[in-house]
């Protein structure tokens, strides 16, 4: 279920990039339309209300959620797909950050080499100071910091509400953003029937990559079920270089391999401590 996960964000990453022609607030706009259309009913058939019960919570939620799903498409339209994605990956890093400060988790002081090996691997996938347009680069790894505050907070929200209604809360207000941004701007792109289809496909893809990585976190515990999270630095690499003629640099392929090697190290020290 993780690797199809992996599949699917790799490929609507991809759909993302290759759908250049429409502004982002619009793929936004369509990238949640299949989740407000399925999810009430499926809340309707499970008779659970989408009233919710931590609401601050909910939309702080919602509000980082947004922002982190804007820096990332904004990347992915800019960078290279294994950079983009490479980028991404380093959200797991910033939770336990995270964790340790706002949830006050204890951290093992094993981990610290594996933190020093993330920040050398990001350093080299970034590149500060080698390129001009470092702009993409420092937007996706402030996406990856806030998105560590969405994992956070969910962390807290499992214990009052229930996972669809947190997911509903996310699509309708991410929507309901999208489109009053989308207005304000006036740049709205009336779709061909093909830009359309392209994304309608990019909408289903993203709530199966949803929903399949959901049903993995049911299936296995988590630190045996994250490790495969970095198979998406892999499917997104071989998308960009068959589809888009993306070659990672030297520099690229050394710094997402640091940073895999980090995840499966923080894997190995999640088993051992369990």
């Amino acid at each position: 279920m993780m690797i199809f996960s992996s599949i699917c964000f790799a490929v609507a990453s991809a759909m993302i990039k290759y759908i250049g022609n429409i502004p982002l607030m619009e793929m936004i706009f369509f990238r949640n339309l299949p989740s407000i259309l399925i999810l009430p009913l499926i809340l309707k058939k499970k008779n659970i209300s989408l009233k919710g019960k931590n609401q601050p919570l909910l939309l702080l939620r919602c509000l980082l959620g947004f922002i982190s799903v804007v820096g990332y498409f904004y990347t992915f339209r800019t960078m290279t797909m294994t950079d983009a994605m490479t980028i991404r990956q380093l959200c797991p890093f910033f939770i336990i950050i995270f964790a340790i400060i706002f949830l006050r988790e204890k951290i093992s002081l094993r981990r610290i080499p594996v933190f020093l090996l993330v920040f050398l691997g990001s350093l080299l996938v970034i590149k500060p100071g080698m390129r001009f347009e470092i702009l993409p680069a420092i937007v996706g790894l402030s996406a990856a910091i806030i998105n560590a505050g969405v994992q956070i907070s969910l962390r807290i929200l499992r214990l009052t509400d229930h996972p669809l209604v947190i997911v509903s809360y996310y699509s309708y207000a991410s929507t309901s953003l999208a489109l009053l941004i989308l207005i304000w701007q006036n740049n709205f792109v009336f779709p061909d029937f093909v830009t359309l289809l392209n994304l309608s496909l990019l909408g289903i893809i993203a709530l199966g990559a949803q929903v399949t990585i959901t049903k993995a976190y049911q299936m296995a515990p988590a630190s045996r079920v994250s490790l495969y999270t970095y198979s998406q630095i892999i499917f997104a690499t071989i998308i960009g270089v068959l589809f888009f003629r993306e070659v990672p640099d030297l520099l690229s392929i050394v710094g997402a391999s640091l940073i895999c090697i980090s995840g499966y190290l923080n894997y190995k020290l999640k088993i051992k401590n369990e």
